[in-house]
């Protein structure tokens, strides 16, 4: 016997309501991991890792700001001492991170970066905020275009990369 298509519903916004409970998306902004993030990398990150396990080094993560706790900050793992977490930028040029700032509590740290799900697209692809981009080009209306603070990014063939990734080396 088939389960009636109210129960359906029912299991999809619960389950809807649990996964935005532990899935969240977040989008990068800053050159502090490049090469292995740029800005305009979109990623999926989730919450349910570090409930049952600490940290590990290598990972991908987005903690407290440990001198704005409202901003939050993607980094990588690179040194786990007892409670206290180093977190290094793979740009340590533009990466303001644990050589700034000391460490941070694991507690800081609630979200792993599970995937990054769209790249962005080359700056040479990129348009200035100036101009009107959609899914054709610029100049023609769409709805594939995106405003962001380095420009609007057009929409293309998204790119995954599945985390924990070595640091790109540069």
């Amino acid at each position: 016997m088939r389960p009636p298509a109210l129960t359906w519903v029912l299991v999809g916004v619960a389950a809807a309501v649990a996964a935005r409970r532990w899935l969240d998306v977040v989008e990068v902004r800053g050159n502090s991991m490049a090469p292995t993030l740029v800005p305009g990398d979109r990623l999926l990150v989730e919450r349910l890792s570090y409930r049952l396990r600490a940290p590990r080094v290598g990972d991908v993560v987005l903690a407290a700001d440990p001198r704005t706790p409202r901003r939050e900050l993607v980094k990588r793992v690179a040194l786990i001492n007892g409670e206290a977490v180093t977190l290094i930028g793979d740009n340590r040029s533009a990466s303001t991170d644990s050589l700034a700032f000391g460490e941070v509590s694991r507690g800081a740290i609630a979200w792993r970066v599970v995937v990054r799900y769209a790249r962005a697209p080359p700056r040479s692809e990129r348009y200035s905020v100036s101009e009107s981009v959609g899914c054709c080009g610029p100049g023609r209306r769409g709805s594939a275009g995106r405003r962001t603070g380095t420009g609007v990014e057009l929409g293309g063939s998204p790119t995954m990369t599945v985390f924990p990734e070595e640091p790109a080396s540069c």
